[in-house]
């Protein structure tokens, strides 16, 4: 594990391979890196937004190694260790991805922002 990464994570990433019968759309989420290594901290607002009266959700960024991983808008990102942790089995949405200027043979990493994922209705919980 690359020095400063203190976190496994599973990459989760969406297709729309069919429709339901409304015509809404059915995504099939698949877990294409089971055991990616991350490091993962919360940001502060920007005060611009904050001045605006703007409610504003935590905002995370992380670094993933290796950058070589195909990461998108919208995939989403599951801690899945160490166990104690306090983002472990929590859910973050991607929202932006910049990726390292480095060769990719160096140590090349993919930083990303993201955004908790929360879901509204989830099956069987009442």
């Amino acid at each position: 594990m690359p020095a400063g990464l203190n976190r496994l994570a599973e990459l989760t990433t969406f297709s729309y391979p069919s429709d339901d019968s409304v015509g809404g759309a059915q995504p099939s989420g698949t877990v294409v890196y089971p055991n990616l290594v991350i490091r993962i901290k919360s940001e502060e607002p920007t005060l611009a937004l904050l001045e605006q009266g703007l409610q504003t959700p935590t905002i995370y960024t992380a670094h993933i190694f290796p950058g070589n991983v195909d990461i998108k808008h919208n995939d989403q990102i599951r801690i899945t260790s160490p166990s104690g942790d306090w983002y472990y089995n929590k859910t973050f949405r991607v929202i932006g991805v910049q990726r390292s200027s480095n060769n990719l043979q160096d140590r090349n990493f993919v930083r990303v922002t993201l955004r908790r994922f929360e879901e509204s209705h989830s099956e069987g919980v009442q």
